[in-house]
């Protein structure tokens, strides 16, 4: 029974110091809760489910949010168990969930987010991932979530740093060598970069704003979270993931300027859904990095806006580059053509 009580490999988004009093917890168990704002829209419509980043969710603070809000849309933003808004809804002698469990993956944050969603007893829901964040909206339940839209998806985990993965994948090989031991030493070895990782990020974030993780933060659990964040999507390849039987749309918002490994990825992803048949609509952000909610609020809540309210015929095939907020909330559509061209252009400019 759910009760309610009044985060390299990945990139991480500096974030200014949140209003904590916004903040609604669901607790799921002993340890477990899930932070989340929750803003309603207009009776009839969709329930924007804005997913967060690796290092936080969105707020209700953030431009792209009350755009969406403004024009009606419910918008629902949870944050992950294992982030430290979650964490600070915690009783004072109660320690986290995750605490332990090297076998947490993303599959258990989705779960997380669906019951969130029935506990609020919202419907008509979008689900829009953020970076990270594919990972656990590609486990959704498409009965729940019969629209994904994918911003900047993660396609892997280690895409951020090559360099590292494949010195990390170096340092594993030659733990391979003994089967017995091996998988003790290669999770020693990855818990121990993560742990390391976190703790320079989360210091760091500290030393520039000391009330960032809200009043008597619970530093250690905080470290241990994102370690538990990361170590959950390790393993998941976004490229590797196959259609649901049940009837869903998978749409795609790209950053016009994005990482070139990252954006090499993605173009792989696109090509693999355009060989299914399915329906596909990819808006392409132009003049906007990695970070795309931040360099382009408006343009990026218009680009939601249109690709979670308009319908789409089977097997149909839309694009379109967008670099103006009318444009995002009426896009120029092209076709299968204009969008093989432009991925086409991307490959031959990595």
């Amino acid at each position: 029974m759910f009760s309610k009580i009044v985060f390299s490999v990945f990139v991480v988004v500096s974030w200014a110091t949140p209003s904590w009093a916004a903040i609604e917890y669901l607790r799921l168990g002993r340890g477990h809760v899930v932070a989340y704002e929750y803003l309603p829209g207009q009776k009839t419509a969709l329930t924007i489910v804005l997913l967060p980043g690796v290092n936080r969710a969105l707020t209700s603070e953030d431009p792209s949010v009350q755009a969406l809000n403004k024009a009606g849309w419910g918008v629902l933003l949870p944050s992950l168990a294992a982030h430290p808004r979650s964490i600070q809804g915690l009783k004072e002698n109660e320690g986290p969930y995750f605490i332990g469990d090297s076998n947490l993956r993303v599959d258990s944050f989705a779960r997380d987010i669906e019951q969130l969603a029935s506990y609020l007893q919202v419907s008509n829901l979008v689900a829009v991932s953020l970076s990270y964040s594919s990972s656990i909206a590609a486990d959704l339940d498409p009965v729940l979530f019969p629209k994904i839209i994918h911003t900047v998806p993660m396609i892997e985990a280690n895409e951020g740093n090559p360099e590292a993965a494949a010195q990390a994948a170096l340092w594993e090989s030659w733990f391979a060598l003994n089967p017995f031991l091996a998988p003790f030493w290669i999770r020693s070895f990855r818990d121990q970069n993560y742990s390391l990782y976190w703790s320079q990020i989360v210091e760091g974030n500290l030393r520039a704003s000391p009330e960032i993780y809200g009043p008597e933060p619970r530093i250690s659990d905080i470290k241990q979270g994102y370690v538990t964040i990361t170590r959950a999507a390790e393993d998941f390849d976004l490229r590797n993931i196959s259609p649901s039987k049940e009837p869903q749309q998978i749409d795609y918002i790209f950053a016009g300027q994005e990482d070139p490994n990252r954006m090499r990825n993605q173009l792989e992803v696109i090509k693999n859904q355009l060989k299914t048949g399915q329906s596909l609509r990819v808006v392409v952000v132009m003049n906007s990095g990695h970070v795309l909610p931040s360099d382009q609020p408006i343009i990026y809540a218009g680009a939601i806006a249109k690709l979670a309210s308009e319908a789409i015929s089977v097997g149909e095939v839309k694009f379109a580059e967008v670099s103006t907020e009318s444009q995002a909330f009426n896009p120029n559509w092209k076709g299968r053509k204009a969008l093989e061209n432009w991925i086409k252009r991307q490959e031959d400019s990595l």
